[in-house]
């Protein structure tokens, strides 16, 4: 009887004053959890150093690391089993996506590295709205937006 698996996201919280080394070594580590409890990863996203909504253990930042994995369930208890033992994982959640998938449909393994953001680019959770050319909202039909004052009367 073949095993059921289960696709799976993981969003983990490391400490951010590894360094380099240290956080390249854990996400390794993270990914090996995985992958020798017979998952399979689909998708490994480093979002790097980002501020906290809270603080987690005395900090106000955390290096984030987003994994999309598929398995039998062990791969998910055991990730999430050795992930409470690390120290330097501030916090982690995983979550079912999907069950009962079929392993020969995944889609190749993903990497991504970290994206760093382009120049004159909106700070993280600053997304600025896509800016329309000029004479679009008169050849859409739609209202120009007004133009906002400080109140003083445009001196």
């Amino acid at each position: 009887m073949a095993q059921t698996w289960n696709r799976y996201e993981s969003l983990l919280l490391f400490d951010p004053d590894l360094g380099t080394e240290a956080t390249e070594e854990l996400v390794q580590r993270t990914r090996g959890f995985v992958t020798n409890e017979g998952g399979r990863l689909i998708k490994t996203d480093r979002w790097g150093v980002r501020a906290t909504a809270f603080e987690l253990k005395g900090r106000s930042k955390a290096y984030y690391l987003l994994l999309e994995f598929a398995g039998p369930i062990q791969a998910a208890r055991e990730l999430d089993r050795r992930l409470n033992l690390v120290d330097t994982v501030l916090k982690f959640q995983t979550i079912k996506l999907a069950d009962r998938i079929d392993p020969d449909g995944l889609p190749d393994e993903e990497d991504l590295g970290l994206a760093e953001p382009a120049a004159g680019a909106a700070p993280a959770g600053e997304a600025s709205a896509p800016e329309a050319p000029e004479g679009a909202a008169a050849e859409t039909g739609a209202p120009a937006p007004e133009e906002k004052t400080d109140g003083d009367g445009g001196a």
